[in-house]
């Protein structure tokens, strides 16, 4: 015997309700996979940075930078080029002819700094001081602007959550609608099928949409290792319209160039071995003798020619200045792009929010009239959804658009060397 239409909607009411269980576990167990991000409005994007630059894996390459440059310092206040000698010396003819001669000699072996050498080195220290600090900032820009992307993409995020949220909440009461004019009659079981089934799209969307809030959430934790997030607050666009040169990557790529040549002046320079200078005592017995006749004597050693050897160091350090050289153009010039390239989509996101809102306004007024046309049966189901689908998909670019013209102005900011 064929069911009723009231059995038809109780049995599909109870498969429906199985689906939307199953759904909602689903949804409960995403939601304790971890804590929502809190938000402390006290919290500012520098302190966000400063505990993301604590955290960060390069840290420690500062302190070598820093040791290095101490040590090199530390050379170039030494009066010797490189390491005192001690030198010891002892001869007899014990085991020649066995004469008597004796000769014992001491001394320390100077090294000294060829001409110029000691003022090379030292300004190598200088260099490689300022390029360390340089570094330092440099980190903080680097590191400044991946929070300044993890936030945002915690922004957008959050945004398709919400949005999400308020559309599974339409469909929701769509469903209500349809059913109660399905349980008057008024329209046939596809439409509920049909209103149901645009239920369970949307919480799959929302799921989803969780699933990619949780993931931005946990990245800026891990990068951060904070579990609280400053207000997504719009930065002050900078009114920097070119690279300046303290810019802190351009600042670190200068200081680079500066090392490398004052490297390459130190190898010119140290290349040259300098004198040496052995200060001793003899004491020395002659063959047949029978007293120690005692003495100090200085032995200076004054290296010569060496050019063909001396060559191949001084070219390498030439060559390595001139990559250097180069790099800091190419780091110039993709600083350069980045600016233009932020500055040009933070235009077309301006401009395509003035198009967009207009769209949300026609697509808003659409679904009104929409939805009192399909109340009065003027309409099928089908369109309905439809035209909330477009105003939905309205809405959501004109929320993203909003958030995107923020996102833009922070990688403005970022490009051109902006500090938070």
């Amino acid at each position: 015997m064929p069911l009723s239409r009231r059995c038809h909607g109780t049995v599909i009411t109870f498969i429906f309700s199985v689906l939307l269980g199953n759904f909602a576990q689903a949804d409960t167990h995403a939601t304790h996979l971890h804590d929502p991000l809190a938000i402390d409005t006290s919290l500012t994007l520098g302190e966000v940075v400063d505990a993301a630059v604590d955290a960060f894996p390069e840290k420690p390459v500062l302190e070598a930078r820093r040791d290095q440059a101490e040590a090199w310092s530390r050379r170039g206040r030494s009066l010797t080029a490189d390491r005192p000698a001690l030198m010891l010396r002892y001869q007899s003819d014990r085991f020649g002819s066995d004469t008597g001669l004796d000769e014992y000699e001491a001394g320390i072996e100077l090294p000294l700094w060829s001409w110029g050498g000691r003022s090379a080195v030292k300004a190598l220290g200088s260099a490689m001081t300022a390029e360390s600090e340089a570094a330092r900032t440099a980190l903080r820009w680097e590191v400044a602007g991946m929070v300044r992307a993890a936030l945002w993409d915690v922004a957008i995020a959050e945004n398709e959550h919400e949005l999400a949220e308020q559309s599974l909440d339409m469909a929701k009461r769509l469903v209500k609608t349809v059913e109660r004019r399905y349980e008057l009659g008024d329209v046939a079981q596809r439409d509920l099928l049909l209103a149901r089934s645009s239920y369970l799209d949307y919480e799959t969307a929302l799921i989803q949409a969780g699933a990619v809030l949780l993931d931005a959430e946990r990245s800026y934790r891990t990068f951060t290792g904070l579990h609280r997030r400053p207000g997504f607050e719009a930065e002050t666009m900078s009114d920097a319209e070119e690279i300046a040169a303290n810019h802190p990557a351009l600042a670190l790529a200068d200081m680079a160039v500066e090392r490398a040549e004052a490297g390459a002046e130190v190898t010119r320079q140290t290349s040259k071995a300098g004198p040496t200078v052995l200060l001793g005592t003899r004491r020395e017995r002659p063959a047949f003798g029978t007293v120690f006749d005692d003495s100090i004597g200085v032995t200076v050693n004054v290296p010569f020619g060496g050019r063909a050897h001396r060559d191949t160091e001084i070219t390498a350090a030439a060559r390595t200045a001139s990559e250097v050289r180069a790099a800091r153009s190419r780091e110039l010039r993709m600083l350069t792009l980045d600016m233009h390239e932020a500055a040009h989509s933070l235009a077309v996101a301006r401009e395509n929010y003035a198009a967009a809102s207009q769209r949300l306004d026609i697509a808003e007024r659409h679904q009104a009239m929409g939805e009192l046309a399909y109340e009065k049966g003027e309409i099928e189901l089908l369109d309905l959804l439809k035209i909330r689908e477009t105003a939905i998909a309205a809405r959501r670019l004109v929320a993203r658009l909003e958030i995107e013209e923020k996102r833009q102005t922070a990688l403005y900011n970022q490009a051109v060397g902006d500090l938070p």
